[in-house]
């Protein structure tokens, strides 16, 4: 499995599968499921107007290839009321996570943060993202074997991304990884990638 942090807008991202935590209750969603709505002329909102989604904990909703981004597949999941998100809610939404995107046999992702950066100010964004990412190595524990072809990008703002390392290196620390790699930050100046750093 490779980790990677950037700090893409979803015009940029360029993976096969974006999935997105979305809440009960927030109307109109926000953070980068917002900037995602936005960049796609309110489709989520108008699905959560509909009543097609409501956040509920695990609603999914898969949409193929949508239009103004460059994703092939956009998950949705509904992560419950953004009050009652805790550490083990992230955990088994990541669970959850793996299980589908084995499922649908998706090897490239890209996966922000859910509320990342405006949390119930009880959760730190380390904690969230150790959390998430435990979830969903965890949820590859019933086919190995699909971990080594997995690519993640987490896309963050950039006051988050040292936040967010600082949960990976906790993932590291807890499950000690082997065969997992965290990617840093790319070179915004000339696009290179410096070495990559081994778990």
């Amino acid at each position: 499995m490779k980790i990677k942090i950037s700090t893409a807008s979803p015009d940029a991202l360029n993976r096969d599968t974006l999935i997105l935590g979305f809440f009960s209750d927030e109307r109109p969603p926000r953070g980068y499921c917002g900037l995602v709505d936005w960049r796609l002329n309110g489709m989520i909102s108008t699905e959560i107007a509909r009543g097609r989604v409501s956040g509920d904990f695990l609603e999914k909703l898969l949409y193929a290839f949508p239009k103004r981004i460059r994703i092939s597949r956009l998950l949705l999941l509904g992560l419950g009321a953004i009050s009652e998100l805790t550490y083990d809610r992230l955990y088994n939404a990541g669970y959850e996570i793996a299980r589908t995107v084995s499922g649908i046999q998706a090897d490239d992702l890209a996966l922000p943060i859910p509320a990342a950066g405006r949390g119930r100010g009880l959760l730190k964004l380390s904690g969230m993202a150790e959390a998430l990412i435990t979830g969903l190595f965890d949820g590859f524990s019933c086919k190995p074997e699909e971990l080594p072809s997995l690519r993640l990008e987490i896309p963050a703002t950039a006051d988050n991304t040292d936040e967010i390392r600082a949960g990976l290196d906790l993932f590291r620390q807890r499950v000690g990884a082997a065969g997992c790699e965290i990617l840093p930050l790319e070179d915004k100046d000339d696009g290179r990638v410096p070495g990559k750093i081994a778990l």
